[in-house]
């Protein structure tokens, strides 16, 4: 019996090697500008082996991990080497944590300290595969392993900070500290009413909308309904800030239809009622999306049943359509909710002085320089919208009635009552019209000297964007591509992880990594800032960090799109793989992804379109060197630079639609050839 076999745990032994050799290349400690120094000059003061005598720990961490790299060399038992890994790889991981998170949390950590925290991490998943205490293979437990704890780096860790700058004063505990704050802070109240009549109306009102909208396209006579769908779904790819240029433009002081039609000049605009006219156009298509799919999947027989037994079309509307579409009403309005309270580009745009909760947050980091205060409304924010998410997830999401059976069912379309269909057809016709209107006046916008005073044509808005505004955009370009993949590949792979497995812990991760859906930007913002700027983990003043914040912001998309997707795949298929001898890794890259490259597809656009967008959260993250498009545009609006905002906004909305334009052409081509079958719904869910 040979004593050592180079064959058998490859993976292992060579794994240990590159890790030692990552080790001496990397530096394990951060200082500004290393990377290059170490790259161009051979500067290796910052690496692993130069820290070994002020940290003593460190030669522990490095002699567990040369023990891992002899054990997979040694030619021993499955279940002894199972066991002996699992021990050498925990102990790694706990001793890293104890020595830079309690001992010496001040030292900042550079790109070698995550290499050897996530090689000992992979280590112990490969271990807890052995040992059969995770059902899969080395890819699943290390990826389930690999993701939570990024879970728990970059969605967790800022809540803790947020929490601790509101209860911990003086490194005590006091609960109480964040009523204090609340309390002395004078407009707290106002503030937090505010917020709830901005929220409560703006659901009402996107809801009713959005159901106007689906009752239209799904049930009406009228032949043109698919022209009024793109419409609807217009407001989803616009940038955060044309909204509230456009209700500028047409109903501000100087705009066309106050001023030019009506002859009066008012600032009414400016407070309530603008705020809630923008959210609800904002956020009506998302109540749309969730209404259609109600209404498109409910079941004509109990209605055809309702008229056979003598019901009229009003009295079928009110008895079967109406409670059936109930929970998907309450869906959408608690959605839209969470999506009104969360939103920070049109209150700080047409607010006034009606302050919300998203602007308070900004000016209170921004204007007070109060990071105390920040955290307390932070958190209040917070409370009211994981609440919210909450009862949408486990409440609402939970009930349904069911008209989809194993029985045969019939899906023909039955119109609505004939007063009814009219009417909404009417009123859906009215707001495509302002719609248009809308966005027609930000267009013409970046073509008119000055909105309202001068309105002669002319192109320097967009020549002054070559000089001022060219870089930005090139930039967010660059950030939007880098992230967008990896928030696809991260939403689909947990996607995988959630629907396929069981695993302990399975539902604290689905609900952590769904989590972002509910933390507004601006919360999100603040913690990134409190957390990252400082020891251990420093990001800020770096692109890494917007990276980062698109791709944990942004993931809750992909994962919904990759189970929609997933549960269309028949198991089956991925154990045929798996009994034949294939890996999870082959599996998954071998029979998964080309079975579900449309919803891939639709996670990388929604990626790329939001992150072209993003303002609430990267406004606090952006620097000199990192500025954004959506903060280019932000400052030049405070600066009184409306058609350059407009040129900017307009070149953006091109883009986007561009990129969802070239994304519908590759999915239909890959439709057509027969290379994958799509389903009605994923299909539509690519469109958008």
């Amino acid at each position: 019996m040979k004593f050592i076999d180079l064959a058998r745990e490859k993976a292992i032994w060579a794994g240990g090697l590159v890790v030692f050799l990552l080790l001496t290349f990397f530096p394990f400690t951060a200082t500004k500008g290393m990377a290059l120094a170490l790259l161009k000059q051979g500067d290796f003061s910052h690496s692993i082996w130069n820290q070994l005598g002020e940290l003593p720990l460190l030669n522990l961490l490095l002699l567990l991990l040369l023990l891992i790299t002899i054990l997979g060399l040694l030619n021993l038992g499955k279940r002894l080497r199972g066991k002996l890994l699992f021990a050498l790889s925990l102990s790694g991981a706990l001793l890293f944590t104890i020595q830079f998170v309690l001992l010496t949390p001040e030292i900042k950590l550079g790109m070698g300290s995550f290499i050897l925290f996530f090689s000992f991490l992979l280590f112990l998943a490969r271990s807890l595969s052995r040992l059969g205490l995770i059902r899969g293979d080395a890819f699943v437990s290390g990826s389930i392993l690999s993701i939570a704890a990024l879970l728990v780096i970059f969605i967790i860790y800022p809540l803790l900070v947020i929490l601790t700058k509101s209860f911990i004063v003086e490194r005590a505990f006091k609960p109480a500290n964040i009523f204090t704050v609340l309390i002395a802070y004078p407009s707290t109240w106002r503030i937090m009413k505010n917020s709830l009549l901005m929220a409560s109306t703006v659901g009402v009102f996107s809801t009713a909308i959005g159901l106007a909208f689906a009752l239209v396209i799904e049930r009406s006579r009228f032949r043109f309904k698919r022209f009024l769908h793109g419409f609807s779904l217009l407001p989803i790819i616009t940038p955060p800030f044309v909204i509230g240029l456009a209700i500028i433009f047409m109903f501000g002081r100087m705009g066309f239809f106050t001023n030019k039609v009506l002859g009066i000049r008012s600032s009414f605009i400016f407070g309530y009622p603008g705020i809630v006219l923008a959210q609800t156009l904002c956020f009506a298509p998302i109540a749309f999306l969730i209404l259609s799919g109600v209404i498109h999947s409910m079941d004509t027989a109990l209605e055809e049943a309702s008229y056979t037994l003598g019901a009229n079309r009003w009295r079928s509307f009110r008895t079967i359509i109406w409670p059936l579409m109930r929970p998907g009403i309450a869906n959408a309005f608690l959605l839209s909710v969470i999506e009104s309270l969360a939103d920070f580009a049109n209150p700080i745009l047409l607010g006034g002085d009606f302050d919300v909760l998203a602007t308070s947050i900004y000016l209170a980091i921004i204007g007070r320089y109060d990071e105390v205060l920040a955290a307390s409304l932070g958190i209040v924010l917070l409370s009211v919208t994981l609440t919210t998410f909450v009862v949408q997830r486990y409440w609402v999401g939970k009930r349904s009635y069911v008209t989809i059976t194993g029985k045969p069912s019939r899906f023909a379309t039955l119109p609505l009552p004939k007063g009814l269909d009219y009417s909404l057809v009417g009123f859906t016709l009215l707001w495509a019209a302002l719609t248009i209107a809308l966005y027609g006046s930000v267009f013409l916008g970046g073509f008119v000297k000055l909105w309202g005073i001068n309105n002669t044509f002319t192109l320097m808005h967009y020549k002054r964007f070559l000089s001022d505004g060219f870089g930005s955009y090139i930039t967010t370009l660059q950030l939007a591509a880098i992230s967008a993949p990896l928030t696809a590949v991260l939403g689909l792979l947990i996607a995988y992880l959630v629907s396929r497995y069981r695993f302990f812990g399975r539902q604290p991760f689905e609900f952590t990594s769904m989590l972002s859906f509910a933390i507004p930007g601006t919360v999100i913002g603040i913690g990134y800032v409190m957390a990252f700027n400082t020891a251990p983990l420093v990001f800020t003043g770096t692109a890494a960090i917007l990276v980062i914040c698109f791709v944990f912001r942004n993931m809750p998309v992909g994962i919904r799109s990759g189970m929609a997707a997933l549960q269309q795949i028949d198991p089956a298929l991925e154990e045929a793989s798996i009994t034949l001898g294939a890996s999870n890794l082959r599996t998954f890259s071998k029979v998964v992804l080309p079975l579900i490259r449309p919803a891939i597809l639709s996670g990388l656009i929604f990626s790329f379109v939001r992150a072209m967008t993003a303002i609430s959260a990267v406004i606090f993250l952006v620097t000199a060197r990192t500025k954004l498009a959506t903060t280019v545009i932000l400052g030049r609006i405070e600066a009184g630079k409306l058609g350059l905002a407009t040129a900017y906004c307009t070149i953006l909305i091109i883009t986007m639609a561009a990129a969802i334009v070239l994304m519908n052409i590759i999915v239909k081509r890959m439709v057509k050839t027969g290379k994958m079958h799509v389903s009605g719904e994923e299909m539509e869910a690519v469109k958008i």
